[in-house]
């Protein structure tokens, strides 16, 4: 396992617990790092649905993610992410890096927005 395999997977733990942690009023809540540029900030549960729709994206060929309520909001970013890690495995070495890159900075980004 390589370095940035090894980064994925500890984001993916770190996003589980952090999304797991939030309350239904937390995630009605705009996260502290909404953007500060005068757009409507985003409740944490849209930014979540955002940073998934992402996750299919790069890793699962843009399929569309259902609504299955805030009950398996971190089991369907899980999901997504180990998806996306598997569908790299089957690609180039170089592809495979930067896919693994791309789905790694989306999850720390989903993280950190949802501090």
């Amino acid at each position: 396992m390589d370095n940035v395999t090894a980064d994925l997977e500890t984001e993916v733990r770190r996003l589980r617990i952090r999304i797991i942690g939030l309350g239904p009023r937390q995630l009605v809540e705009a996260g502290p790092n909404s953007p500060a540029d005068g757009s409507d900030p985003l409740s944490r549960r849209d930014t979540i649905a955002e940073a998934l729709v992402e996750f299919s994206s790069i890793g699962s060929g843009a399929r569309r993610v259902p609504d299955l309520g805030d009950q398996s909001l971190a089991d369907q970013v899980v999901v997504l992410i180990e998806d996306g890690l598997t569908l790299a495995e089957n690609l180039p070495v170089e592809q495979r890096q930067e896919r693994i890159a791309q789905l790694l900075d989306a999850a720390t980004r989903l993280r950190r927005s949802l501090a």
